[in-house]
């Protein structure tokens, strides 16, 4: 017999289902957003402490902040095509050893 489920694989299992059951458009998006905007104020402060950007706002910045923006999103929507992933595979993990126990208790 395997190691038994734990509670945070059962919350993680129920979460998780509830998050999949919606589109995956409107995860991507929310996700993407979400994670472009911490992203984008990370590096933008890491930036303005290594004094790569001004406090005051000037012109020179401006193609800058562009390029903090899209880098912010795109590496938002990586992120959120790399949780997704890791979140599916914990999931059908998960799944299969329920369905394994559940054989092996069948069959004793």
């Amino acid at each position: 017999m395997s190691k038994p489920i734990s509670k945070s694989d059962i919350r993680f299992t129920e979460s998780w289902k509830e998050q999949r059951e919606g589109s995956k458009a409107g995860y991507y998006l929310l996700y993407t957003f979400s994670w472009g905007l911490a992203i984008i104020f990370i590096i933008f402060f890491i930036l303005m402490f290594l004094g790569g950007i001004s406090i005051i706002p000037i012109a020179q910045d401006n193609n800058k902040i562009v390029l903090i923006v899209v880098t912010g999103f795109v590496l938002g929507f990586a992120t959120s095509l790399f949780v997704r992933a890791r979140n599916e595979k914990r999931y059908w993990k998960i799944l299969s050893e329920v369905k394994k126990d559940r054989a092996e208790i069948s069959l004793s």
